[in-house]
């Protein structure tokens, strides 16, 4: 029977933590024994539960007393770890990127609109208020209190503070890194630039505080793509298919994303929910109809031997990777360890040991071992990964810590949405910056053609209309110059070095 993939792990000296799908577990660190499990709760809990769906993000606390949830519900919950009490569910404006703990115990909440708010460990009964709709600082209301932090114009895909939570990092969708103050998130302190497509994952290691870790620092793609596993359906426009408006499709999934009008009330973002699409079985598609899509899971960071060693793995990806962190300015070695099954998440313990967990049903293939497992753990020694395999919260989590699913339960899960959205698809249409630019003004067109720029990024656009215009400019000058009739060559040399100088300055 199918079963449902361990989503997260957070492990602590007492007592860890793992969320399955819709339910939260709550395990002894030493002996594996669950102490808590939403699946042990009353019919009536039990199905606010499932109705929740499932999890996407989760912290625990610097304490390890707290855990915080958010799903597809949009609701912020914080649970007790010492009885997995529910001790408050706060709505959320927007679906969750990510969510963390303060020093100091306040929450921070990363949405797909661009955003980060901050909340408090307890809410105020008694503060009922909500953000101003006309407030020039905010892009939405809050239905929570929520105070706003900072905001981004694209889908953030990271968000973390420095340690010493004088300033948060944040990443989006539009190669964008910021560092800003923390609290005082409107003042920009700094930007990384050099990235040329979507960053997802950002990571500073504890041993090299002063350093940030982004998936664009070194080119890792050729180490990584024999590994991929899962992939991304092709996409394209339909006029391609003979449709006659420009609308991307990715062929086999039944996947669609119409460029529509923006809403009334949206002002950032490149649309309300950009990745709201329906989930898709990845795992059934024709490998024909398919691409490879690199993005990075999780950058995450270990000391070895007196060395720092970075650690990640990518979306539909069956291994794990690691290299020195000396090596980030060079070629790296990069090492890999193959689990024969998607990666879905990873985490670092404490003393180096580091814990994966898998999406082994995936593609309903049959294990060597009859059941694959769920969850493996290893260390790096010699530079190799050594598989460990004796510890009873291991076999706790790979037996019974196991809750059935059914396939409809795992196709909504949408483990590997990322493949699909974080990727624009604009720049990959063949022949686009043709038929693009033969629509804008210079090209038979009285105007911007509405479809392309729309479509267009704003940079590409603003880049062709300065062509064209250039253009335009030159051809005038051209035609008034032959216009004239010049009675010596001297006024024509002249007007030579007019035309030259006019070129220089609209390059300028």
């Amino acid at each position: 029977m199918p079963r449902y993939p361990h989503y997260k792990l957070f492990i602590g000296p007492a007592r860890s933590v793992v969320i399955t799908g819709a339910h939260i577990q709550v395990l002894d660190t030493s002996t594996g024994d669950i102490l808590h499990s939403t699946a042990d709760f009353s019919a009536q809990d039990k199905d606010a539960v499932f109705k929740s769906g499932p999890i996407r993000c989760a912290a625990i606390s610097h304490d390890d007393q707290y855990l915080a949830t958010a799903g597809d519900d949009k609701h912020l919950k914080v649970w007790d770890l010492e009885t997995l009490a529910l001790m408050s569910a706060r709505e959320l404006p927007k679906k969750s990127t990510g969510i963390g703990f303060t020093k100091g115990n306040d929450l921070l909440a990363a949405d797909k609109f661009g955003d980060v708010f901050r909340y408090t460990l307890r809410p105020d009964p008694s503060d009922t208020s909500k953000k101003p709709a006309d407030d020039a600082s905010a892009s939405y209301e809050n239905p929570s209190g929520g105070v706003l932090v900072l905001g981004h114009v694209s889908v953030l895909t990271g968000c973390l503070l420095t340690p010493n939570q004088d300033f948060i990092i944040t990443s989006d969708r539009d190669e964008h890194i910021r560092v800003s103050w923390y609290p005082e998130g409107y003042v920009i302190e700094s930007y990384c630039l050099g990235h040329e497509k979507y960053v997802s994952a950002i990571h500073i290691p504890p041993s090299t505080p002063t350093i940030l870790i982004s998936e664009r620092n070194i080119n890792v793609f050729d180490v990584v793509e024999p590994f991929m596993m899962v992939k991304a359906p092709k996409w394209r426009l339909k006029s391609q298919d003979g449709g006659g408006d420009d609308t991307a499709i990715g062929k086999g999934s039944g996947r669609r994303k119409k460029k529509t009008k923006h809403k009334p009330g949206v002002q950032r973002g490149d649309s309300e929910d950009p990745t709201a699409d329906s989930p898709v079985d990845m795992s059934s598609q024709d490998p024909a109809e398919t691409e490879t899509v690199f993005v990075i899971r999780k950058i995450d960071s270990f000391v070895s031997q007196g060395r720092c060693h970075i650690v990640f793995s990518v979306v539909g990806a069956t291994a794990l990777f690691t290299f020195s962190s000396v090596e980030v300015t060079d070629e790296p070695t990069i090492c890999h360890l193959d689990c024969g099954s998607p990666i879905i998440d990873f985490t670092v313990a404490s003393d180096g040991v580091i814990w994966i967990l898998l999406d082994a049903d995936y593609g309903s293939k049959a294990k060597p071992d009859g059941v694959g497992k769920l969850v493996r753990v290893v260390r790096w020694h010699s530079d190799e990964f050594l598989e460990v395999d004796t510890s009873p919260l291991l076999q706790s989590l790979n037996s019974a810590c196991v809750i059935p699913a059914t396939l409809t339960e795992l196709k909504a899960l949408d483990l590997y949405s990322d493949l699909a959205s974080l990727p624009k698809h604009v720049d990959d249409e063949p022949g686009s910056q043709s038929r693009e630019q033969s629509e804008l003004p210079g090209h038979g067109g009285s105007g911007v053609s509405v479809n392309v720029e729309k479509s267009l990024p704003k940079r590409t656009l603003g880049r062709l209309k300065h062509k064209l215009a250039l253009q335009r400019l030159l051809q005038a000058q051209a035609e008034g110059a032959e216009s004239e009739a010049p009675d010596t060559k001297r006024p024509k040399a002249e007007s030579s070095e007019g035309v030259s100088e006019d070129m220089n300055m609209e390059l300028t």
